[in-house]
């Protein structure tokens, strides 16, 4: 695991999902219950964003979530276009803890940070039906009514 020792070895505490989840979880679970826990999901898929049962999960535990924008670079790459944006990075998690609002934000190859969306809400409907029960175990966890989109 080339990205976590990387991002270690800059001095930044990191949680790998095979540390909590099992390998299988699928991710709206894991969206919800890293919000929960205080943790900020990295991730080099914004796929998420257009996946309905993700973005509730992300809603509901205001989890902040920084993706890269191209999941085509070797780890190293990400990795150190991350190092470059951390300052950005703690900039807007100390500005958004301020202000107590989650946000998804895009960390470029270049090492900039762009936020996407503050206090994202879910906008889309798709859904990979696999999500689906991921999505109804973060409702029943929250507490909440699960609403289906409409198809």
């Amino acid at each position: 695991m080339v990205l976590p020792a990387q991002l270690r070895n800059a001095g930044l505490h990191v949680t790998v999902h095979d540390d909590i989840y099992q390998q299988t979880e699928r991710d709206p679970w894991v969206f919800y219950d890293s919000g929960r826990r205080g943790l900020i999901v990295v991730t080099s898929d914004t796929a998420f964003m257009k996946s309905f049962p993700h973005m509730a999960a992300i809603a509901l535990a205001r989890t902040t979530v920084l993706a890269f924008s191209n999941n085509n670079y070797k780890s190293d790459v990400r990795g150190n276009a991350f190092i470059k944006a951390r300052e950005a990075i703690e900039d807007e998690l100390s500005r958004h803890q301020r202000k107590r609002k989650n946000f998804i934000a895009i960390i470029r190859m270049n090492g900039t940070l762009n936020i996407r969306k503050e206090a994202p809400l879910p906008h889309r409907k798709t859904c990979d039906p696999r999500d689906w029960s991921s999505y109804e175990r973060v409702c029943k966890a929250a507490g909440v009514l699960m609403l289906a989109p409409a198809h």
